[in-house]
């Protein structure tokens, strides 16, 4: 996918899809595409503030601090995704920590270009406001109550199912390959990486799943989610 393609994409998959054409045509004029190797650092806790990112394609993983200063893997976005905003509202410098997790392209609009953007239209600042709060908020309420699910094993099967499904706008029911470690899933459900093990080879005899090394596939979405509601405790 070329540069073109790719910015085609961002405009017609999740946020920029339901945004109006001003937004979108700027934005993009301004992207800069570049492609990432997995495990690459995009930014960290205390970065200097920088611009907002979108993802074309592949994922990037949302690390927060845990336990003190350790930042432990929480979420994995995926195309049609944006982050990076907090500098744009309030100053100072990054506040979470963003790797990628698979071989990923992303678009990057700078800090002077969305100030640039935003001087020639304020209204640039209230779409994403907008945009900051629904897709942050919701990842965080996805992730607390998959924490707070009291067995492992289905902790475990709704991180899978979080990871796998595409809520984007315009990729609605897609299923992504979860290309994660066992020690990642782990940190995500909150187990230890014999949990996981267990559980994958159970969910794999059942027919739910295909792993293979550092990759997953759910082959059967209903079943699965049909087990993490179905209260089953360890």
């Amino acid at each position: 996918m070329g540069d073109i393609a790719a910015k085609e994409f961002l405009k017609n998959t999740g946020w920029l899809s339901g945004e109006p054409e001003w937004l979108c045509d700027a934005l993009l004029a301004s992207a800069r595409v570049s492609a990432w190797k997995a495990g690459e650092l995009i930014f960290m806790v205390g970065d200097e503030p920088g611009g907002i990112y979108g993802i074309v394609d592949g994922g990037v993983g949302t690390l927060v601090p845990s336990g003190g200063s350790e930042m432990v893997l929480c979420h994995v976005l995926r195309p049609g995704s944006w982050f990076g905003f907090g500098p744009l509202f309030v100053g100072g410098r990054r506040h979470l920590t963003f790797r990628t997790v698979e071989p990923t392209r992303i678009a990057l609009v700078s800090l002077s270009d969305l100030n640039a953007i935003g001087a020639r239209n304020p209204e640039l600042y209230r779409r994403l406001g907008g945009l900051s709060e629904a897709s942050f908020l919701n990842m965080a309420i996805r992730v607390v109550g998959d924490l707070l699910i009291p067995s492992g094993e289905r902790r475990i099967a709704a991180v899978l199912a979080r990871i796998a499904v595409c809520r984007q706008s315009g990729q609605e029911g897609a299923l992504w390959p979860i290309r994660l470690s066992q020690s990642m899933i782990g940190q995500m459900a909150n187990c230890s990486r014999d949990r996981v093990n267990q559980a994958l080879r159970k969910f794999a005899r059942a027919g739910w799943i295909t792993a293979d090394y550092k990759s997953v596939t759910v082959n059967d979405l209903a079943a699965l989610e049909a087990f993490i509601r179905g209260g089953q405790q360890d």
